[in-house]
């Protein structure tokens, strides 16, 4: 009965979608534009004009009226609420109506945080963004690369997302993956202001004696805050693991447990120059390994240049009290620079 439902919920929604019919923006100077509508996003839409042959950024507060209803999408209020549906002209200025399978929402325009459609092509529902830099001192003969990127894909109540981070560096003793952090997290909302995560994560750091680890935690925790310029939220749970040291002569450790917490903090500062800071931290607290206890902390600023390029600026730190390899620092840190392409 439930999967009938859903086929009459989807047939309905689908007799309501017009493929062949542009989208709509009208601006309070009274500027019309049709095309696509690509994203909304943090007080700012793109879009895509038929007529002007590249994208374009507008604020929210600068848009009267806005029509999209070739496809349906996936909508989050800056009060973190979900609607799935159409966007039609609001029945007022700064408004618009989200015409979902079984009833019609009116919101204002300025309260959509986000967007995504929900196209049936896997490849339409893909963002992201990739970075890549390189550094060498001559003083020290040592050159490094350093790529990283972030991909997210959403469905109705789930959020993929991949992240990877990875340091290839080159001197005289060492030619190799010195440092690696690639996640794989299936993310999902509910009940208000709440939130679980899944979290499969690979990584390797020879300055810590780690030449790799594998892990898997659940978590879950509050959104704590969100609106236009901040998004914070926290999380714990249960975390396994398996490490392997860089000292060959350790075959590495059994499977052991952890608590970690999560903190995630995002700070936007929209207009010239448009600016993102990123503060991610993860703290784990061994149940196995008395006394253990492990930090990974990343802080990352992205300073937009040109629509689709920016310059980022990550700051690293990681921490071991235990390090696998008892030989090894127990501190690792630096600082990389990159230019990032996002699509």
């Amino acid at each position: 009965m439930t999967i009938l439902l859903l086929c009459s919920s989807w047939q309905l929604m689908a007799q309501q979608l017009e493929p062949d019919v542009l989208d709509e923006i009208e601006l309070y100077n009274g500027d019309k534009i049709t095309g696509k509508l690509k994203q909304i996003q943090r007080g700012e839409l793109t879009f895509d004009g038929d007529k002007l042959g590249d994208l374009v950024t507008i604020k929210l507060r600068d848009i009267k009226y806005v029509a999209a209803r070739r496809k349906a999408y996936l909508i989050e209020t800056v009060q973190t609420k979900r609607y799935v549906g159409i966007l039609l002209h609001g029945i007022s200025p700064g408004w618009v109506r989200v015409v979902g399978v079984n009833d019609t929402i009116a919101l204002a325009i300025q309260d959509l945080d986000q967007i995504e459609n929900l196209d049936k092509r896997f490849w339409t529902r893909l963002d992201g963004n990739a970075s890549l830099g390189y550094s060498y001192s001559r003083s020290s003969n040592i050159g490094r690369i350093n790529e990283s990127h972030s991909m997210t894909y959403s469905t109705r109540k789930w959020l993929f997302v991949t992240t990877g981070d990875l340091m290839y560096t080159m001197d005289e003793g060492y030619r190799g993956i010195e440092k690696a952090d690639l996640s794989l997290q299936g993310y999902f909302e509910f009940w208000k202001r709440l939130f679980a995560i899944t979290n499969a994560q690979f990584q390797r750091s020879t300055e810590l004696g780690l030449n790799a680890r594998y892990q898997l935690a659940e978590a879950v925790g509050p959104i704590l805050l969100k609106n236009r310029r901040h998004d914070l939220r926290v999380a714990s749970g249960i975390s396994g693991q398996k490490e392997y040291s860089t000292d060959t002569t350790n075959n590495g450790r059994s499977v052991t447990a952890e608590i970690p917490v999560f903190v995630n903090y995002y700070l936007y500062r929209l207009g010239k120059p448009e600016i993102k800071l990123q503060f991610s931290n993860g703290m784990y607290f061994s149940l196995t390994d008395k006394g253990r206890f492990r930090l990974d902390q990343n802080v990352t600023l992205y300073w937009k240049i040109i629509t689709h390029l920016s310059a980022n600026v990550q700051v690293y730190v990681d921490y071991d009290s235990k390090p696998p390899n008892v030989d090894a620092q127990k501190v690792d840190y630096g600082t990389v620079f990159s230019i990032g392409y996002s699509f």
